[in-house]
């Protein structure tokens, strides 16, 4: 997927007033600021970086070739793998600490969930 050159750039500053914006309306300006500027920064490394750097070309949406889409979908199995691990790492913990386990049972179960209907669906498609 290649993408315009600004979509990224712009939906990082998006992302920043969204997160920014309901701390500066109850009055914590500081901290909103810092969430605007936070992702600032992340826009403005992506939009200087992107012709030099593979990794954040990639980040950027630029998947043009067979190689970058290998390395995303790579990267997205890792990242479910690690993901998943912490999730009932969390489960296991809260039961043996008699707490509250139900948040990370949602959680759990979501992704057991959307990788048993994703399973599903590219089996059949193709």
């Amino acid at each position: 997927m290649t993408t315009d050159r600004w979509f990224f750039p712009a939906f990082c500053l998006l992302l920043g007033l969204l997160l920014g914006v309901p701390f500066m309306l109850r009055g914590e300006v500081a901290i909103g600021l810092v969430f605007v500027g936070i992702m600032a920064g992340y826009a403005a490394v992506l939009l200087l970086t992107r012709s030099r750097s593979e990794t954040t070309a990639m980040l950027s949406g630029e998947l043009g070739d067979e190689r970058r889409r290998l390395n995303e979908l790579r990267a997205r199995g890792a990242t479910a793998h690690v993901l998943m691990t912490i999730v009932l790492g969390g489960f296991f913990i809260q039961i043996w600490r008699g707490e509250d386990y139900l948040p990370f049972a949602a959680l759990a179960a979501a992704g057991g969930v959307s990788y048993g209907i994703a399973l599903f669906y590219f089996s059949r498609r193709g």
